[in-house]
């Protein structure tokens, strides 16, 4: 095996000091080096093959350049059909502003130091990212060392956190506004986990609708809680809905995986979607285009919300703007055949 070309070999045969090499290729500001000789050097970098260790430019500039994307264990987040695509989004960010992303898994609850994601230990991040589920305890540990933190529609909420969130109080309203207008008046919605504040949020603008169209609104004939935000929860609570006597002719849903199950639950009771029933769901999960029929819901543009969430991260750790922010992500209402006007 061919030996490595190192930084004394490039020294030499550009015939200039390994500082300057060091220099010139991790282009340092604080130095005035000639045109001439960084043409030099880099020519004899290209000669050799040789690249510089990311890390050792790291520690000679005490940067890393990496940043870190932090799960829980017991989180889906990287399978889940929502949140896969948000992470891509913030590694094609991370890599097109040449840093490198690192991902770290740890366990609940937080307790102290030892519990600390090892790459904040060993201060091998210089910003990390949340998604879904935080502990604040944690975030706090690690704003205390000085590395800047972002969540993306985080669980429990923290203050003094730049946090980017789904615009889901308006999306609840789009969905229920949209069969509202069309002529539905027995409206349901099934929801779950309505202590997550993107949850309580979509239920909130599901009943802003009425009030927006001076509708009478009744939890008890409107809202029904599913056990879980999954398929088979949605068929569950849906079954169960669908069978009352005055059964509604439009049903919300908090997620795309609940409204599956309500698909299936009404063809389970020969109900057709959607001349019988309408559905409409949340988060515009690919399932949503292959459903029978496919299905109306309201989504947000998944790997924007990613990059977004890395830039801002970025101008965190890069001190462009160290301001605490909030900033909500608009939604879209995405109509597909789950829906229908109500039959008079």
């Amino acid at each position: 095996m061919a030996k490595k070309p190192t930084i004394k070999d490039v020294a030499s045969r550009a015939g200039v000091s390994t500082a300057t090499v060091s220099f010139v290729l991790n282009k340092h500001p604080g130095e005035v080096i000639s045109e001439g000789v960084k043409k030099k050097v880099w020519a004899a970098a290209r000669a050799l093959d040789y690249h510089p260790s990311a890390t050792a430019a790291g520690l000679a500039r005490k940067r890393t350049r990496n940043v870190a994307i932090i799960f829980y264990k017991d989180e889906d987040t990287i399978s889940n059909q929502f949140y896969s695509f948000v992470i891509q989004g913030a590694i094609k960010e991370a890599i097109e502003k040449h840093y490198n992303l690192l991902f770290s898994y740890m366990n609940e609850p937080y307790r102290g130091y030892a519990d600390l994601p090892k790459i904040i230990q060993e201060k091998n991040a210089e910003g990390a990212l949340f998604m879904r589920m935080v502990s604040p305890q944690l975030v706090r540990a690690i704003q205390a060392r000085g590395i800047p933190v972002v969540a993306i529609d985080h669980y429990p909420p923290i203050k003094n956190v730049n946090s980017l969130q789904i615009d889901n109080r308006t999306g609840g309203m789009l969905a229920a506004q949209h069969l509202i207008e069309f002529g539905h008046r027995r409206l349901a919605m099934i929801y779950a986990a309505q202590e997550r504040p993107s949850i309580a949020e979509r239920v909130e603008g599901f009943q802003a609708a009425f009030e927006k169209h001076e509708l009478p609104f009744s939890g008890r004939s409107s809202l029904f809680e599913a056990r879980s935000l999954t398929f088979d929860a949605g068929h569950e609570s849906a079954l169960g809905v669908l069978r009352r006597q005055r059964r509604p002719t439009g049903i919300c849903c908090a997620n795309d995986e609940v409204a599956a199950g309500v698909l299936r639950a009404a063809h389970q009771l020969g109900l057709s979607v959607p001349a019988d029933l309408s559905v409409v769901g949340f988060d515009d999960i690919t399932m949503a285009n292959y459903t029978d029929p496919p299905l109306t819901t309201v989504g947000v543009v998944k790997e924007y919300l990613g990059r977004r969430a890395m830039t801002r991260l970025l101008e965190l750790v890069e001190g462009i703007d160290s301001e605490i922010k909030r900033e909500l992500v608009p939604v879209r209402l995405i109509v597909r055949g789950s829906t229908a006007h109500a039959r008079q």
